[in-house]
């Protein structure tokens, strides 16, 4: 394989004990990042929500590592602030948000005001603190979905009917304005918005999502129901997009990036559908000793959805010198790997940590993906 480029070598002098903030830590993807930046000897600050089991369990594992912990709401605005000007942080890494599309139907206030009210404080913060580098993270829903055939460009509309879609679309409108303040005031703060197309990976337990609720299916060998087989995303596993948001934060400080950047973050090609990623995950499954899924339409719906969402991430590979390493297949596999070694007894932060460290270590062309398929999930 081709150098993973800075940030991803272990013996890169240039992480190792830079002071990083990530809001969101403990979430999905928080929990996957701040695991390489430890890894890679970052001095990591965590700032989230003290949310749930699933969100504690990761901060504990994440403490376990070296990560330190901050209890906070990124609507509380002091909070925010009082955490960021405790330290002269190098990198912040903006990721806690309310990240589902259905607990934005139930409960459009609190996504509102998490996801907009959170960025337009993270962003206050970075201005009075002025920390030396933002990556400020939003989603693919930002974008208005007319189920257009192709991938949606960072110059295409900002909207979007359901609460979660205008949540990340305000998101980026006060990501712009901080950003236009940031260059004008000649703040050295340098920072960029990443949206990311679907991401997949080990310790996804989100409801109504495609991935938890078929390895739970496969888990209890019932028949897997798929809502929309045919619906297209740009799914992509979360180590790529771990990769993505490192090599970022590198390219900002370097000022190759400039300040106000927006790139989404999407695999190559042109997305895969529902049941593509199913398929591939039942045949992981199945790799690995279990027995194939009974897959099927689902005739009833939760909730409306959109049948195509693709993104164009041609603009951050080209900018950031970034490839995608895993395809659809290499990146079931590593779910399904991490899901089989928890369901054994692995804890998950061990299991976590020991995928993040392959990561890391290999050099080989295994999984290289220059032109083939491969998330936030349906």
């Amino acid at each position: 394989m081709a150098d993973p480029g800075p940030g991803l070598n272990r013996t890169a002098p240039h992480w190792r004990g830079r002071q990083v903030l990530v809001t969101g830590h403990s979430g999905f993807v928080g929990s996957w990042l701040t695991t390489a930046l430890l890894r890679l000897g970052a001095d990591v600050t965590g700032f989230a929500a003290d949310a749930d089991e699933r969100t504690r369990a990761r901060s504990t594992g994440l403490a376990g590592l070296g990560a330190r912990t901050v209890v906070g709401d990124v609507r509380d605005l002091d909070a925010v602030h009082r955490t960021m000007a405790a330290r002269p942080f190098d990198v912040v890494f903006h990721l806690a948000a309310q990240p589902l599309v259905s607990a934005g139907l139930a409960d459009p206030h609190t996504t509102l005001g998490t996801n907009i009210t959170g960025s337009l404080n993270v962003l206050e913060a970075v201005r009075r603190c002025t920390p030396g580098v933002l990556v400020h993270v939003t989603s693919d829903k930002c974008y208005r979905n007319r189920n257009w055939p192709w991938p949606y460009r960072e110059i295409d509309e900002l909207g979007g009917g359901c609460p979660y879609s205008v949540s990340k679309a305000g998101a980026e409108l006060v990501f712009e304005a901080y950003a236009t303040l940031l260059r004008d005031t000649g703040a050295p703060t340098r920072g960029a918005s990443v949206r990311f197309g679907n991401i997949i990976g080990g310790g996804d337990f989100a409801v109504d999502r495609l991935v938890p609720d078929l390895l739970a299916a496969l888990d209890a060998g019932r028949p897997v129901r798929l809502r929309r087989p045919g619906a297209v995303r740009p799914w992509q596993h979360v180590l790529d997009v771990v990769r993505g948001l490192l090599l970022l934060a590198d390219r900002l400080a370097d000022g190759t990036v400039a300040t106000g950047e927006v790139l989404n973050f999407a695999p190559p090609g042109d997305g895969a559908t529902v049941l593509d990623l199913a398929r591939a995950l039942d045949a992981a499954w199945v790799a690995t000793g279990g027995r194939p899924a009974e897959l099927s339409a689902d005739p009833g719906t939760r909730f409306t959805e959109d049948e195509l969402l693709r993104l164009d991430g041609r603009k951050a590979a080209e900018l950031l010198g970034w490839r995608h390493r895993y395809d659809l297949g290499a990146s079931a596999a590593a779910v399904v790997a991490w899901h089989r070694a928890v369901r054994a007894g692995t804890p998950p932060a061990e299991e976590t940590a020991a995928q993040v460290e392959d990561f890391l270590r290999d050099s080989s062309d295994t999984h290289q993906q220059t032109d083939g398929q491969a998330g936030e999930q349906q």
